[in-house]
C-alpha cells in the first residue's frame, strides 16, 4: 500500500504554468491531489516544484479538520523577474519578512505562477511578536 500523503517533484519549462494547489497529478494510473507546495528551484529555463500530495485512491483513513486555524496567518505576495537570482534565494520557507513595520515568518507557499517573464509567489505567513517586556527582563537577568 502506498502512502496517503507523499511528495512529488515536478519540472516545468519556464513560461508554462505549473500545477497549483487543488490540481490533480496523474502518476502510475493513480490520481494525487496537490495539497501544498514544499519548495521550488529555478535553474536555466526550468522550474522545479516539490508538491505535497494526497493519494486519492486511498479511502481508509480518518478525516480530520485542519489542525491549525489560518486566522492568524496573512498572505504575502511577491513578483520578480525569472532571472532575479537574489530574490529567488530569499524565497525560503522559515525566513522572516518585515511588512509595514511588523515581522512575519513565511510558513508555506500557497501559489506559484508565471506572469509573462515574471514569477509570482504567494505565501502564508504568521506574525512574530516579541515577548512581554517583563518576561524579557526576567530572561535577561537569569542569563547573566
Amino acid at each position: 500500500m502506498s502512502k496517503l500523503i507523499t511528495t512529488f517533484q515536478t519540472t516545468t519549462r519556464l513560461f508554462r504554468q505549473p500545477k497549483k494547489i487543488g490540481d490533480v497529478l496523474e502518476y502510475k494510473d493513480k490520481s494525487y491531489l496537490i495539497l501544498g507546495i514544499e519548495k521550488f528551484e529555478l535553474y536555466g529555463n526550468k522550474l522545479r516544484i516539490w508538491f505535497t500530495c494526497q493519494d486519492l485512491s486511498q479511502t481508509e483513513y480518518i478525516s480530520v479538520k485542519k489542525a491549525y486555524p489560518k486566522a492568524h496567518f496573512i498572505e504575502l505576495f511577491v513578483q520578480f523577474r525569472h532571472d532575479d537570482t537574489e530574490k529567488i534565494r530569499r524565497m525560503e520557507l522559515g525566513k522572516t519578512w518585515t511588512v509595514h513595520g511588523k515581522v512575519y515568518k513565511v510558513t508555506e507557499y500557497t501559489e506559484i505562477k508565471l506572469i509573462g517573464t515574471d514569477i509570482y509567489i504567494s505565501m502564508a505567513a504568521c506574525p512574530i511578536h516579541p515577548i512581554d517586556r517583563k518576561e524579557a527582563k526576567r530572561s535577561c537577568s537569569r542569563s547573566g
